[in-house]
């Protein structure tokens, strides 16, 4: 057997030095220990940094080479750094890499000693004897997989004091996703990198303009956004898109002679403009399996390594697994993509349908939606972290005002039952006054509740 373990040291040595993640840092540094590393330059170097760790020094390559000791290992440093292309948002892999390397090289010696005591056996009337020698040797052995192993109190809390020790100092913005939206992300904080977040909304209540609005704010941001668009082609997206960044009606794109009145044609530059040179992926296949998202997802994530944000549009048109109901198969799906944000630490938004029949059986000024009325939302709902819920009660009433509505039905990490409020105009969520939009909301409902009438009790 023949395993280049070198490439994979010298990738995680060059992560290491240079990622701005200390938490991965940290855990990937207390996780490794030196003789896991084959070449003795790399265990040499791996022992420095650990020292430097373990004395909350810098950890740099000015100040690994002088730890290990010699005049050529700055040179040998620079040497691996300029000869790898690792990317250090991967230094997890990387580390991976060098255990299961370690622990099969660490198989192999034990296998190779295993034989040679059978190979010196002489006597057969000696199986019972040499049986134990051979069992010793493979006490104990370690062959990871990608399941994951449980951690000791000791080293979890080690981890989650660096996380505080980062927030008190300011440095753990990298570890949610802001959406651009002010009063969402004031709200909810932003998105975990881990988050599953379902978008449930009726039939033109806005849900796929919310989620492209959020992508918008992602990608604006410097970060990168992919989506897979079931519904929508391409086309359509980057229409949508443009719209709502120039706040121009779709009806103005699709009808360009539109574009001539009012400055449209300089707006929809703007708007074109914001966008063009973002990292905002997007793929129009059609009955995409579950499965056939994570592994396109997984590679967008190792080709873009800033990928901060996917949409699957919709829970609805996915190809679902074959199961004996309908719930259990989306049931499924939800656990399948609460798994994928968790691998490649990206939050995964999900658009889905809310029951209409349900929610059109009650009063009319009394239709905003719970979590209840996502179709099959047992399942759905107990997966997902964070769900919101879009309502428009123009599309009930249209004598009602032109206020949209995100409710926080579910959220694990801020406060349910929050509404972020937006103007819906020319068919985008366009900011506006919190306070304003709540009372004009109280003020409708009052106006249409039904006056009720007593019946007196005095005898005429």
């Amino acid at each position: 057997m023949r395993i280049n373990t070198g490439q994979y040291e010298f990738d995680l040595i060059t992560a290491v030095l240079s990622t701005k993640d200390l938490i991965k840092r940290s855990t990937v540094i207390d996780k490794l220990t030196v003789d896991m590393f084959g070449n003795q330059n790399t265990q040499r170097a791996w022992d420095a940094i650990k020292q430097l760790h373990d004395e909350q020094q810098i950890v740099d390559v000015v100040g690994v080479s002088s730890r290990m000791g010699s005049d050529n290992d700055l040179l040998w440093l620079a040497d691996i750094m300029g000869g790898s292309s690792a990317q250090p948002s991967n230094i997890i892999g990387y580390a991976k890499r060098v255990r299961q390397s370690s622990y099969l090289m660490e198989a192999r010696r034990r296998s190779v000693e295993a034989l040679k005591v059978i190979d010196e056996l002489s006597d057969i009337t000696q199986v019972e004897t040499v049986a134990g020698s051979i069992e010793s040797l493979f006490d104990g052995l370690l062959l990871e997989t990608s399941d994951k192993k449980p951690q000791s109190f000791k080293e979890v809390a080690k981890e989650y004091v660096v996380k505080i020790q980062e927030k008190a100092q300011g440095m753990d913005e990298n570890h949610v996703v802001l959406t651009g939206i002010t009063d969402l992300d004031q709200n909810t904080g932003g998105f975990n990198k881990t988050d599953l977040v379902l978008v449930g909304g009726t039939p033109g209540s806005g849900k796929t303009e919310f989620s492209i609005k959020i992508l918008r704010g992602v990608v604006k941001s410097g970060l990168g956004a992919l989506m897979f668009s079931l519904e929508m082609s391409n086309h359509q997206v980057v229409e949508r898109a443009i719209s709502g960044e120039s706040q121009l009606p779709v009806s103005n794109l699709r009808n360009p002679l539109l574009l001539n009145n009012n400055n449209g044609w300089k707006m929809m530059e703007n708007g074109l403009g914001a966008l063009v040179d973002k990292n905002f992926y997007m793929t129009d296949q059609a009955g995409l399996t579950v499965e056939s998202i994570m592994a396109t997802a997984k590679r967008h994530k190792q080709d873009h390594p800033d990928l901060s944000c996917i949409v699957v549009d919709y829970a609805g048109l996915l190809q679902l697994p074959k199961e004996s109901r309908h719930d259990i198969a989306l049931g499924t799906v939800s656990r399948k993509l609460k798994q994928l944000a968790k691998d490649i630490e990206t939050p995964v938004v999900l658009l889905t349908q809310l029951n209409s029949k349900n929610i059109n059986a009650r009063p009319v000024n009394d239709r905003e939606p719970v979590a209840s009325d996502i179709k099959d939302s047992s399942r759905l709902e107990d997966d997902a972290d964070l769900i919101l819920l879009c309502h428009r009660q123009f599309t009930h009433d249209e004598n009602s005002h032109n206020i949209a509505q995100i409710i926080l039905a579910k959220a694990r990490h801020a406060i349910k039952g929050v509404n972020v409020y937006f103007r819906f105009i020319d068919g985008h969520f366009v900011p506006t006054s919190q306070d304003m939009a709540s009372n004009e909301i109280e003020q409708y409902k009052n106006k249409s509740k039904p006056v009720e009438y007593k019946k007196s009790s005095k005898l005429n």
